[in-house]
């Protein structure tokens, strides 16, 4: 059955196949934990038939209570799924139960899988790890139920999702539609239609006797605070590895460079030359490339006609009658289609961020000569800004981002180093501003997004407000200046982005929560803090970024 299904809306599964030999060697020496990225209900059922074709033990899969419904619910559990509920606050016995029975899972030896994110993502980038399972499996561990176990990060991938419409809704602000057999029945809509190629690529396992090992101090002599720490710095580990082996395709290629500038259109030769600086810059990354990019110029333009077809964008052919300098084919967005190519250049964007984040600070210069100094504190400002949208590589230090970024740029002739008085700075070569302004547009939504909420702290000026409140005046305001030309793209306006950057204001207590304890639902809501003038110095220094 699930043979004709991927055979019927998909045009075949790309599978690393060394990286399931990893997993069939380590299956032979302890529990594993297959932990995969989450973009489509579709993943339940993937990745345990690509274990069944290569004859690995299925996997246990942890699925939310919401995926119960009939006859999904039955199928899910004969499949492997158990289920659970999204919150065990308030429920000491049945979070007690649940990670007795995780454990008993793992000293039987068998394998379990779970999405880290929690949720599908909806924005198509991966969404912040949630700890509460991997807690509960590390403290099996702790307890002695198994030796050792291995924590297999998994990248899911489709070239097109078949809940595109629905997270395009939410993104807008609609509330999630409960899962339900009409759900499905409408969802059937999707025998009809093609959706690419499907990919899964493998991480390298993380064996968790020798990542404990490996720390500071044992899990044994670690207060609370610091297991929870070490918790989270596991899943983003975990988070950081599956965006790794994330797969560029000729989807998410052109729908990044499309979405590169804010302009309607582009002429075809346009569109080709800043592909051509993404591809050379993702090669030098050596990032892993779909397989249809052995005939790259066949893999492009099939993107484009079925970008065509699905009428994201126009392409308008150009007239016989027309001088020959100017008779070039040119694809026309609309505005309200941006939002769709959105969620796929989301899938790479991590990618590029070192990049984005030195070209925002190139091109919003405009001296000739830009210091080092001033092109460090322009990448630590924005990573800090963007710390809760994009998972950075805690490895790397920024200096060692940042010199990356420039001897690439160097070597490509963007840019040269001058020094005067014993300063580094940076001087434009050529069509350096040119080639650099795609990559810095790659991130501007999301520095929009900020200006948004950061203007509607004037909201909060006289009293507090309560979090749905603000949430509505968030996107009343953001509409508005959307309308008024004051942001110039659609995907700005993302309920998603909104959200973290309120918790960034939070955590540079710049706003502070305030929880009602009278009420049941301990609803929270916001007021500004005493620390004005550092918004106010925020808002200026993100003003000359934008």
């Amino acid at each position: 059955m699930l043979s004709w299904l991927w055979n019927d809306i998909y045009d075949g599964l790309s599978i690393d196949k060394e990286g399931l030999a990893r997993i069939r060697n380590i299956s032979k020496k302890m529990p594993f934990v297959i932990v995969p990225c989450h973009r489509s209900h579709i993943d339940y059922l993937l990745f345990s038939y690509v274990l069944y074709e290569n004859n690995i033990q299925l996997p246990f899969i942890a699925a939310g209570s919401n995926m119960t419904f009939f006859p999904m619910g039955y199928i899910f559990r004969k499949s492997g799924a158990f289920f659970l509920r999204r919150s065990f606050k308030g429920n000491k016995i049945y979070s007690e139960v649940f990670t007795k029975y995780l454990a008993i899972l793992l000293k039987e030896g068998l394998p379990l899988e779970f999405f880290i994110e929690g949720g599908r993502s909806r924005t198509g980038k991966m969404v912040m790890p949630k700890y509460g399972l991997l807690s509960m499996i590390i403290q099996a561990y702790q307890e002695k139920y198994c030796e050792n176990f291995a924590a297999i990060p998994v990248f899911i991938g489709y070239d097109r999702v078949i809940e595109e419409k629905s997270y395009l809704k939410e993104l807008g602000g609609a509330a999630k539609s409960p899962e339900n057999a009409a759900e499905i029945i409408k969802t059937s809509k999707i025998l009809t239609k093609r959706y690419g190629r499907v990919y899964v690529n493998i991480g390298e396992p993380m064996i968790m006797k020798d990542y404990l090992a490996s720390q500071e101090k044992p899990i044994e002599q670690m207060t609370l605070e610091e297991r929870q720490s070490l918790y989270r710095k596991i899943g983003y580990e975990i988070v950081l590895e599956i965006n790794k082996v994330a797969v560029v395709t000729p989807f998410s290629l052109v729908a990044a460079v499309i979405l590169s500038h804010y302009r309607r259109g582009m002429s075809h030769s346009e569109l080709l030359d800043i592909l051509d600086e993404f591809f050379e810059y993702l090669s030098m990354k050596k990032v892993k490339f779909a397989e249809t990019f052995t005939n790259r110029e066949k893999a492009i333009n099939d993107a484009i006609n079925i970008f065509v077809q699905e009428g994201f964008i126009s392409k308008i052919e150009a007239e016989e009658d027309e001088a020959e300098e100017i008779q070039e084919v040119v694809y026309s967005l609309k505005e309200e289609k941006r939002i769709n190519l959105e969620y796929y250049k989301n899938n790479i964007l991590h990618f590029f961020i070192p990049l984005c984040f030195v070209a925002t600070s190139i091109v919003k210069n405009n001296e000739d000569l830009i210091s080092l100094q001033r092109i460090m504190s322009d990448y630590k400002f924005l990573k800090k800004l963007l710390w809760n949208e994009f998972i950075f590589d805690e490895h790397k230090d920024d200096a060692e981002d940042v010199n990356e970024v420039l001897t690439y740029l160097h070597e490509r002739k963007m840019i040269t180093f001058v020094e005067r008085d014993g300063q580094i700075y940076l001087e434009i070569k050529g069509k350096g501003n040119k080639k650099l302004k795609p990559f810095a547009d790659l991130i501007h939504n999301y520095l929009e997004s900020s200006w948004i909420v950061i203007r509607s702290c004037l909201y909060l000026k006289k009293n507090p407000l309560a979090k749905k409140d603000w949430s509505k005046k968030i996107m009343a305001l953001g509409d508005r200046m959307y309308k008024k030309g004051e942001v110039l793209r659609p995907e700005a306006l993302f309920q998603p982005n909104y959200l973290n950057v309120i918790i960034f204001l939070e955590d540079a207590e710049l706003i502070t929560a305030i929880k009602d304890e009278k009420i049941d639902k301990k609803e929270v809501s916001y007021a500004l803090t005493e620390n004005r003038a550092e918004m106010e110095v925020l808002r200026r220094r993100l003003f000359k970024l934008l």
